[in-house]
């Protein structure tokens, strides 16, 4: 009942990597650890497993690396534009204009991710 696997694919534009690791046991023992990105498919991991492995003390681990070269995260130009005017406004104000676009850039909500969706 003691054993160890480890698989590796490529797909849309990641390499995934998954081990699992199992222990005798009487009853299942299921420990499973994925990227928080990948959060909403744990269930349906367990299920699978499951239905595969009766019993044991079993360790599955999910590693995802990102290997392509496309842009995953953009600029929310109208935040930074909304941010940069009302900072400008405030530094006239203030008499204050340094490091406005780092300060921007700082600030919630200005970058965006693009979530990729996949099925387990």
């Amino acid at each position: 009942m003691t054993g160890y696997g480890k698989a590796e694919t490529n797909a849309h534009n990641k390499k995934f990597t998954v081990e699992i690791k199992s222990l005798n046991s009487k009853q299942i023992d299921m420990n499973v650890r994925v990227p928080g990105s990948y959060r909403d498919k744990e269930l349906s991991i367990r299920k699978l497993l499951s239905t595969a492995l009766s019993r044991g003390k079993i360790d599955c681990s999910l590693y995802v690396e990102y290997t392509g070269t496309e842009k995953t995260a953009n600029i929310n130009a109208e935040v930074v534009k909304k941010y940069y005017h009302d900072l400008q406004n405030i530094a006239k104000e203030l008499d204050n204009n340094d490091e406005l676009m780092s300060t921007v850039m700082r600030m919630p909500e200005v970058m965006k991710v693009e979530k990729e969706e996949i099925d387990p």
